[in-house]
């Protein structure tokens, strides 16, 4: 079951983050490095108080999305263009536990996070690292459409994304 998390669910999201990271090492880029202490503890709690953090739980917190519903900047500039220029909501911080990856949970974590957009009519907007072929192929399946490549803002390393969108 999706649901809004909450601060008791703190600790396994950062175990979760903790299993993305390793499998972001073992595939050789810099994204949510430990030097780079991102995403971490208040990143997450504020998510939560902005009521923008979805866990997946099954007995256990097995999956974690951001669904933030405000303006985000590093969008403001692309190398391409968007599908439409209204307003938008974007997934951030989506990672599976590594024991309940291939379970199908982060397509059930975007496709929550599009019925929600598309019940607001709003378009939905994610972004991800070159390198990151597993995320890659998950917004492939989820059918986004392919717009261009942002960086991030204040990112010294690797700062370009591929960036995605999809619309009601």
């Amino acid at each position: 079951m999706i649901r809004l998390a909450n601060i008791n669910d703190l600790e396994a999201i950062l175990e979760i983050v903790e299993d993305a990271r390793k499998q972001i090492s073992n595939l050789n880029f810099k994204q949510w490095t430990k030097e780079s202490n991102y995403p971490n503890a208040k990143t997450f709690t504020t998510d939560i108080v902005n009521k923008e953090l979805y866990v997946y739980e099954d007995g256990q917190v097995l999956a974690v999305m951001s669904l933030v519903k405000s303006i985000n900047p590093d969008y403001e500039i692309i190398d391409g263009k968007w599908l439409n220029d209204n307003k938008y909501y974007t997934v951030h911080r989506l990672a599976v536990k590594a024991e309940a990856r291939h379970l199908g949970l982060g397509s059930k974590m975007l496709e929550y996070a599009k019925i929600l957009a598309f019940k607001d009519n709003v378009s939905l907007r994610i972004d991800t690292h070159l390198k990151n072929i597993p995320m890659i192929n998950l917004i492939k399946k989820a059918n986004f459409s392919y717009c261009g490549i942002i960086k991030i803002i204040g990112e010294q390393i690797e700062p370009e994304r591929l960036a995605y969108e999809i619309l009601n």
